[in-house]
Formats: C-alpha cells, sequence, structure tokens
C-alpha cells in the first residue's frame, strides 16, 4: 500500500484533500472536508444600580446603625432626652432604631441646616407598641412651650385606634403661639389606622402649600394649606424624633431610617424608600439580629 500526501489549505476554512489509491487500483476520487473557524467574543455588562439619588437635599439622616448619630453629613447634634434607648428594626437587628415606651426624645440642634421654606419631606419607618394617646414620631417646634411648631407627623386622637396625621403651621402663623392657636395650622388627616406591632414606611412632603402622606409608599391622602406656599420655620425650634414638646405627645413604639429634605421627593425615591413594605403591611417585629447595612442612597 502506498499513501499519498496530505495537503491542508491554510486560511479560514480549511479543505483538505486526501487521494487513497494503490498500484493495481484507478485512484479514488478526493474526499472534501471543509472547517470553518469561528471567534467568539464575550462582553460583560457590570450590574444596573437602580438606586434613585438620595442625598441631594438630605439635611438630616438617622440610620441607628448603633447609635444616634447624624449621617448626613450636615454635623447635626443629637441630644437624647428622657429614656429613649436602641432598639430592634424591622429585620430583627438589635441597636439599630430608635425605642421609647412613651417618655424619650431626641433633640436635634438647630445649626441653620434643617431650615425649610416652600418644600420638605420628611421619610421614615414606624412601629407602635400601644394605642390611646397622641403620639408624634417627627417635629419641629420650639420644646420647652409647643410654640412656633413647623409640622409634626403622628397619630390623632380623640378616636381610638387613632388615624395618621401630617400637621403644617404656614409662614402666616407666629413663633409665639402654640400649633393649635395658629390660625395658619392645617393638617392632612388620613383614613390610615397602623396596627400595633406592625412595621410601616410613612412619607410626609409639603410642596408650595400642599402636603402629602404616603404610606408603604401608597399615596393616603392630600390637603392644601390655607393661601400659603411656605411653612412657618421659627429661630427657637428644634427637630423632634419620637415626640414633642416637654409636655408630652411622645411615641410608644420605634422609628428607624429617619430622612429629612429640603426638597420634595420624586416618585421613584418614594417608592426606593418604601421598598421593604408592601401597600398593606402587617409585617410584626421579627427576632433578634446582629446588625445592618443601610445606605443614604445612590448617584
Amino acid at each position: 500500500m502506498k499513501s499519498s500526501p496530505l495537503i491542508l489549505l491554510a486560511g479560514v476554512t480549511a479543505l483538505v484533500v486526501i487521494y487513497a489509491c494503490n498500484k493495481h487500483s484507478n485512484p479514488a476520487p478526493p474526499v472534501h472536508d471543509t472547517v470553518t473557524l469561528t471567534k467568539t467574543d464575550t462582553v460583560v455588562l457590570p450590574p444596573v444600580n437602580d438606586t434613585p439619588n438620595l442625598t441631594e437635599g438630605l439635611v438630616l439622616y438617622l440610620p441607628f446603625n448603633g447609635s444616634f448619630a447624624d449621617s448626613s453629613g450636615s454635623g447635626n447634634t443629637v441630644t437624647v432626652s428622657g429614656s429613649a434607648s436602641l432598639g430592634y428594626d424591622l429585620h430583627g437587628y438589635a441597636q439599630s432604631a430608635f425605642s421609647s415606651s412613651g417618655n424619650g426624645r431626641l433633640i436635634v440642634s438647630n445649626n441653620g441646616f434643617y431650615a425649610v421654606d416652600t418644600a420638605f419631606s420628611a421619610s421614615f419607618d414606624f412601629m407602635i407598641t400601644s394605642s390611646g394617646s397622641l403620639m408624634t414620631f417627627l417635629s419641629i417646634v420650639n420644646t420647652t412651650n409647643g410654640n412656633g411648631p413647623t409640622f409634626n407627623c403622628g397619630l390623632n386622637v380623640p378616636s381610638v385606634p387613632q388615624d395618621f396625621n401630617f400637621g403644617v403651621n404656614t409662614s402666616g402663623a407666629t413663633c409665639d403661639v402654640s400649633g393649635d392657636n395658629n390660625s395658619q395650622n392645617n393638617g392632612a388627616t388620613t383614613n390610615f389606622i397602623p396596627q400595633i406591632g406592625s412595621w410601616y414606611n410613612a412619607i410626609c412632603i409639603f410642596t408650595n402649600g400642599k402636603q402629602s402622606v404616603y404610606i408603604n409608599g401608597q399615596l393616603v391622602d392630600t390637603a392644601t394649606v390655607h393661601n400659603n406656599s411656605s411653612v412657618l420655620f421659627c429661630p427657637g425650634s428644634n427637630f423632634v424624633i419620637g415626640g414633642w414638646f416637654d409636655n408630652g405627645e411622645n411615641m410608644t413604639g420605634e422609628l428607624d431610617e429617619v430622612r429629612f429634605y429640603n426638597r420634595t421627593l420624586t416618585a421613584r425615591q418614594i417608592a426606593w424608600l418604601s421598598r421593604n413594605f408592601q401597600p398593606t403591611s402587617t409585617r410584626q417585629n421579627p427576632g433578634s439580629g446582629t446588625g445592618k447595612s443601610s445606605p443614604i442612597g445612590g448617584n
């Protein structure tokens, strides 16, 4: 047997021709094999960051990551009043939420960073442990006498269980009169009644005379303030977490992720801040945990 040579044609497509013959037969017809070489490039795209910008206009941020410190970068000084302590957040992490049994508050120094005019937004997570009394979650007020309040978000009485209320004083009010007696006092009283032991997200927004309340990302009430597009802001007032002035109306329960903006939040930002909650939430306080990570927000 005599073998013929193997011929390979170079290129992207290679043609292989094989001759097979012997001295007693005619040469066999050539066999053609076509080989195609293909180059594949794999492009890996980075994950999409769908976190909206939550730093613009953020003048107070209390994530309660093991302390009561302000994380907004504004340098606000937070003072503990009464028996305020750190408790469990909605994920069950210890030392990760403001906790009060009814006589604890946090008072934030008025250093000018949280001054507001025609627009502001307050977002926070909350859980109550009792009902039957006035409760203020967030407010700006003179803590000594209750005069000159800018706003408050809390639960209304005398109805029990209580509904959620967002009260605002406009610039037509005065700094030496209490909120109830100011002629420019107005409130957005919702039909939302929280359940004891369940966590919720609340967002209160004031924009050019209009008040809006969102619970778990859903708009539950709006109101229009008396002919004024700006709010009252008094130099003797302070931002208060978990209460009102010295005479009471402190909350019984827990607060977390307190954010205050000197602007109006967008629909996308509202959705992101309430992302851990369903429109109708009955999440009970879970078991214990060890810590949490709570970002301010993306770009």
